[in-house]
């Protein structure tokens, strides 16, 4: 029993000084988070809405709070720091019984004796009187002058604006620039339609001074820009080469919506991105974001200026415009080829993702200057039969596969994607991506075209007679792009490619057919003045004229002779 009781003994004793161990451990690793993790502390949010039944408790409106400035954060390039939130519902705390500090506090007050504390912010939100509605109000302690007011209307989604503009007034005041590249995701939307609304026999001198208006009223991004105007008052040396880089990003969405509008502009804009990227790129010469987004700008610098092509006609001629546009968009490409030659070799997952979409895209384009010049033609073909053109594509096709391995889902990236595998002929795994895209944005028009030419140009570009049921189904997705996605204006090549299809029916009547079906549904109700009424008024002609075609087709097929199939049995 003596020999017992020592052994219990000696137990004890380890087991405590196991646990003070423990303990001390414990406290300094959280000691050396709070003084390394630099972050920001949210309070319980005062709230005084007497009347909102579904008024958000003090904790669920910090916690809202918290979540949004979390949103902004991911707004911002990898590269930038971002501030830990230190904000739960149901914190894990420890406090002795009648002692006035918790574990967290005492941690806290530890971490202030090195000179380390955390900015608290505080907020409220009340019931605005006069109109009615909600009002925040915001502030960071200890440091004065720092403080916000947010209103809004007394609507469903009043509160939730009221405290996520009260985050996004945090952020301006600790960090403008992730604050300017938040609000710019979200102006970047508004910026399109230039050349709406379209006014009937309207001069040249009417329809630019609208886009002008247009262009000020969805493109001027003067939130984004006050925003970046208070980064420089800031003064911040680490903030200010990423000034140049939000304002790029600006240029970049310009040109965007002034696709197919105004070229010259565009190209303006695209060489104005270019400018401030590289004078990012020339503070930082090591930031792969600075560079991504520069080569990403020569790319859309070289599609913009190879698609001002389709309008002329082939010719040899060196001296010609054609010839001196398909060298300016090699040439523009090959500086983009320099520029991903100065891209790190040692990179995280995210940026090699990137960097593979990008070389994956610039391949592409390429190879769409080398069929160019093959076909003589501007059009979009297919590589089939050519062995240097295909590798070229299968390199791309390699880059694109490493992307979505390594890096985030996303419309463009299968769109990209599917374009080159249609453009190696296969037509399946193209409509495999296009589908991806569309599981990803449901609302847009654009993978539903891409799936409906995929399958004609399977048609197109397959044996003659088509195999029936290819043309059925290239019929089918055409129609259902018609019904279900199309914005009223289909792509330029769209009809062509359902006329070529139909031709390699074996039936030289099914394509005469269709063009005098759209004939007569166009000419049935005149031309109509209002230009949203004429584009719907084409869908509906092919539509209309794509499911006499399917008729047709069907019907030929249900009178073919075929052998019975003998019943299956059930085992």
């Amino acid at each position: 029993m003596e020999t017992l009781s020592k052994w219990l003994e000696q137990i004890r004793k380890v087991t405590v000084s196991a646990a003070v161990v423990l303990g001390v451990v414990i406290v300094a690793v959280l000691v050396v988070r709070e003084v390394s993790k630099e972050g920001m502390i949210v309070e319980p949010v005062v709230v005084q809405l007497p009347d909102l039944k579904s008024a958000p408790t003090p904790d669920l409106a910090a916690q809202q709070i918290a979540a949004s400035l979390n949103l902004i954060q991911s707004a911002g390039v990898a590269e930038w720091q971002r501030l830990y939130v230190d904000q739960s519902t149901n914190p894990i705390d420890l406090q002795v019984p009648g002692a006035p500090l918790t574990l967290r506090a005492s941690i806290r007050e530890i971490a202030a004796l090195f000179g380390v504390t955390r900015p608290t912010i505080r907020a409220s939100l009340a019931v605005r009187r006069e109109p009615a509605g909600y009002v925040g109000s915001v502030s960071l302690v200890g440091e004065p002058g720092a403080r916000a007011i947010c209103e809004a209307a007394d609507v469903p989604s009043g509160v939730d604006e009221v405290l996520e503009c009260l985050a996004l007034s945090v952020m301006t005041l600790r960090d403008p620039k992730v604050a300017a590249l938040y609000v710019f995701r979200a102006e970047e939307k508004a910026c399109n339609s230039l050349d709406t609304p379209q006014v009937p026999d309207a001069s040249d001198v009417t329809r630019e001074e609208r886009r002008i208006r247009n262009r000020r009223e969805r493109c001027a991004f003067e939130r984004t820009q006050a925003l970046i105007a208070r980064t420089l008052e800031s003064g911040r040396a680490a903030d200010l080469p990423w000034v140049p880089y939000v304002f790029g990003l600006v240029h970049l969405a310009r040109a965007a919506a002034l696709a197919d509008i105004d070229r010259a502009q565009q190209l303006g804009e695209l060489d104005q991105a270019i400018g401030r990227f590289s004078d990012t790129l020339s503070r930082m010469p090591n930031s792969p974001t600075a560079l991504a987004v520069l080569i990403d700008a020569f790319i859309r610098k070289g599609v913009s200026i190879h698609e001002t092509t389709p309008g002329m006609a082939w010719t040899d001629d060196p001296a010609s415009p054609l010839q001196w546009q398909l060298y300016l968009a090699e040439s523009t490409f090959a500086e983009a080829v320099e520029k991903l030659r100065d891209m790190p070799q040692r990179r995280d997952r995210a940026l090699d993702a990137l960097v593979r979409r990008l070389e994956g895209h610039l391949i592409y384009r390429q190879w769409l200057l080398v069929a160019h010049r093959r076909t003589q033609l501007p059009l979009v073909t297919v590589a089939l039969g050519q062995p240097a053109e295909l590798e070229m594509l299968t390199d791309a096709a390699n880059r694109y596969a490493a992307a979505a391995a390594n890096g985030p889902q996303s419309v463009g990236l299968f769109l990209e994607w599917g374009d080159v595998l249609r453009a190696k002929g296969e037509f399946d795994g193209a409509v495999e991506r296009y589908l991806r895209a569309a599981d990803l944005s449901p609302g847009d028009a654009t993978p539903r075209l891409s799936i409906a030419i995929a399958y004609l140009d399977r048609v197109g570009h397959g044996p003659e007679p088509a195999v029936p049921i290819h043309l059925l189904v290239a019929l089918g997705a055409s129609s259902s792009y018609l019904s279900w996605a199309s914005n009223g204006s289909p792509d330029p090549t769209f009809i062509g490619r359902v006329v070529r299809a139909l031709g390699r029916s074996g039936h030289a009547e099914d394509g005469a057919a269709f063009k005098f079906c759209l004939e007569e549904a166009l000419n049935s109700t005149g031309t109509p003045d209002d230009h949203d009424v004429e584009r719907w008024k084409l869908a509906a002609a092919l539509k209309l004229c794509i499911d006499e075609a399917i008729e047709q087709v069907n019907g030929r097929v249900v009178a073919a002779p075929r052998e019975l199939v003998a019943p299956a049995r059930v085992r």
